[in-house]
């Protein structure tokens, strides 16, 4: 028996503030990635999300243009959750830690094994995964490499998040391994930036 879905508060008629508006784009995307990993991109239709989100499919056309558009907010959103902006500065080890915990977790997996059965009939979809996604989680390590560790140390921001990944991801997308815990997940970083030569020497 499928968890009951929190009800939405009711809609106030007349035209959205701009907080509600937010909201509303919130609730959009919030039922755009249940259905999409529920159902996968091609059989999830707008239909599906506005009923969800409970907004007219003319408020999601409005809103984002398209499925397609509704996919890479969605997607971009959760690439946040990994890399964005935090409410407390960000250091290499704790950027690199969340890297690892947050790509392990149900929502990004989900993500990554619905691109993958996906990709040959929707080719965009893992274009729109690695540049919003990867490539953003690379150029956020980079960037405190440089920082953190002198400038000119960036080149090895690719192949840190190839080891932050590392085996363990594989066999996460294949149901293999539980989700890592947020302890696990710094242990793993940490090995991984000691590795590359990446501590911080003040920590030692």
């Amino acid at each position: 028996m499928e968890p009951a879905q929190p009800e939405l508060p009711e809609r106030k008629l007349g035209r959205p503030t701009e907080a509600g508006r937010i909201e509303r784009r919130e609730q959009i995307l919030d039922a755009a990635l249940s259905n999409f990993l529920k159902h996968g991109f091609g059989n999830t239709t707008v239909d599906q999300i506005a009923a969800d989100a409970r907004v007219t499919k003319r408020t999601i056309y409005s809103y984002f243009g398209n499925k397609d558009a509704v996919f890479t907010e969605m997607q971009r959103r959760l690439a946040e959750t990994v890399s964005g902006d935090t409410q407390h500065p960000d250091t290499l080890e704790s950027l690199a830690a969340r890297i690892v915990f947050r790509l392990h977790s149900d929502q990004m997996i989900g993500l990554h094994r619905l691109v993958i059965a996906e990709s040959l009939r929707f080719p965009d979809l893992a274009r729109t995964l690695y540049d919003n996604g990867d490539m953003r989680h690379v150029a956020r390590l980079a960037e405190h490499i440089d920082a953190e560790r002198g400038w000119g140390a960036s080149d090895r921001a690719e192949v840190l998040y190839s080891l932050l990944l590392g085996e363990d991801y594989r066999r996460r997308l294949l149901g293999l391994l539980d989700p890592i815990t947020a302890d696990a997940a710094a242990d793993y970083a940490q090995s991984a930036l000691t590795h590359l030569g990446l501590t911080d020497v003040r920590s030692r």
